[in-house]
Formats: C-alpha cells, structure tokens, sequence
C-alpha cells in the first residue's frame, strides 16, 4: 500500500509500526525536477473517530495549502497551491464518495479512500528565478468548517434575541441556551498539521 510503502521509502523510516511513525505530512524541494514540491500526505485518516464521523453523516473536509517562500530580509510568498477534498459516506451504497479537483470517486472501504488520499505528489509549481526558497505545507481535516461554525453561531445568536425583547418566553430561550452549551461541549474529530522544508539555493539559469 501507498501509504506504507512508498511514503516510509520516501521518508527512511525504519524499525516499528510503519503508520505509527510515517510523519502525517512532509513536503520537501526535487531538485531534478525543477524543485518542485513533493507532497507525502501520511496517515491523517488514521484516527477511528474521522470514519466515525463520516460514517454518521457528518461530511469530512480534506484542504492542503503549499506555499513557495522566498527567503530574504523580509521572506516573500511566490507561489501556492491548495488541494481541496470533501468525503461523504452513501449509507445505501455502503460506500465513501470522495470529491476532488479531478471528479468524483467512490470507495467500498475506509481503507481504499485512505490509499487515495494518503500518497505522494509533485506538484505543478516550482521557482521561477534564482535565490533560496523554502516551502511550508499545512494540512486541516474537519468535519465542520469554519463557515458552517459562524452560520450555527449567527443561528443561535438570532434565536436567543426575541427571548431577550421579550417577544419569546424565558423558558425557550434557555432551551436554546441548552442547545448552544451542547454545540460547545460537542468533540467533533479535526487535525491541522503544519511543515516545513528545509532552504534550498535555485542557481542562475
């Protein structure tokens, strides 16, 4: 698989549990290819509360920002590149719908969606001038997004309003303040996982 195989080549990892000691996300420069950036998404689907997740309706949002910097007094942002997945799982299919830049594909298991989304890639972006660079890659999996969290906020907020202008009873308005305490105390799975290259020096063409 993938995700043990080539990513514990990539990275040298030897001796242990391959999974438990490939790093979650690792990006670094190719230098025979126009130092391109080789991304290596490790297992970040690992955690049995995501499938969970997935598995009861809750939409898991995949994004992936790389980021080429040059390095100077003040470093300089010259290029990105942003990798965006969405995964559903279809309770009648038994099956996880994966929906990305390139269409739609669908997995029997979590294990299949996983060889997908954990590999290695080089992208398509690469310094175009001499200097010294450095790339850094940030990874978030969520299952509520940030839009969604402010749009349940200004839910909850415009709820309690009437109750306060007395145009609802203080019986409902705590029902509601139960409701926001629950969305507060809710656990839902997320990671967010930041790297960095190290420098490396683009000779004059």
């Amino acid at each position: 698989m993938i995700r043990a195989g080539v990513l514990a080549l990539v990275f040298a990892v030897a001796g242990g549990s391959a999974e438990a000691q490939v790093p979650e996300l690792a990006v670094a420069p190719v230098p025979d290819a126009r130092f391109r950036p080789r991304l290596a998404i490790g297992p970040v689907l690992a955690d049995s509360s995501l499938q969970a997740a997935a598995r009861g309706g809750l939409p898991l949002r995949i994004r992936v920002r790389v980021e080429l910097w040059q390095d100077k007094f003040l470093d300089d942002l010259r290029a990105e590149h942003v990798l965006d997945y969405t995964v559903t799982f279809d309770p009648m299919g038994e099956r996880y719908i994966l929906r990305r830049p390139e269409g739609l594909a669908a997995f029997g298991s979590w294990e299949a969606l996983r060889a997908v989304v954990e590999t290695v890639t080089v992208l398509r972006m690469a310094p175009t001038g001499e200097g010294r660079f450095y790339y850094t890659a940030t990874l978030e999996v969520e299952t509520l997004s940030a839009s969604d969290l402010d749009e349940l906020q200004e839910w909850l907020q415009g709820e309690l309003r009437p109750a306060v202008s007395g145009e609802r009873s203080i019986a409902s308005a705590v029902g509601q303040g139960a409701k926001r305490l629950f969305i507060r105390l809710l656990d839902l799975p997320a990671r967010r996982v930041e790297v960095r290259s190290g420098r490396f020096r683009v000779p004059p063409a």
